[in-house]
């Protein structure tokens, strides 16, 4: 049986590391999330979410997050390894109402976060294939 844990030894945790997932330049985005994604040395899949200060209250930042790692943690085995993963919330959702992102689904997160992985991956894929 297939464990759906989230560790430490999974999370993002260092700005260096923050900056070194920007600073790869891989990513893909929708109208709810972009993904970005880098390659690491971990051979395993490292996560961190981000939400802007401008989304008020605290309790629905707070909320996103949380849906964020349960996306990255029940799709931590369809997505591939040994890359970190970082999802920053559009910044649209700091002009919407308080209603509108408290319907924010795990659903939407998580089907949004594996097609958004998936295109960035081919994108790696390609800048592989030219190098």
């Amino acid at each position: 049986m297939m464990r759906l844990n989230f560790p430490k030894n999974s999370k993002i945790g260092s700005k260096a590391a923050f900056k070194a997932v920007f600073d790869y330049k891989l990513f893909a985005r929708n109208d709810l999330i972009t993904v970005y994604m880098a390659p690491n040395t971990a051979q395993r899949p490292r996560f961190a979410v981000s939400v802007s200060g401008r989304i008020s209250p605290a309790v629905l930042r707070n909320r996103l997050k949380r849906i964020a790692r349960e996306a990255f943690r029940l799709t931590q085995h369809d997505i591939p390894a040994g890359f970190d993963y970082l999802i920053i919330y559009s910044q649209w959702l700091s002009k919407r109402q308080k209603s509108d992102i408290s319907n924010i689904t795990l659903n939407e997160v998580r089907q949004g976060f594996t097609t958004l992985v998936r295109q960035a991956y081919k994108r790696y894929e390609k800048r592989q294939n030219t190098d």
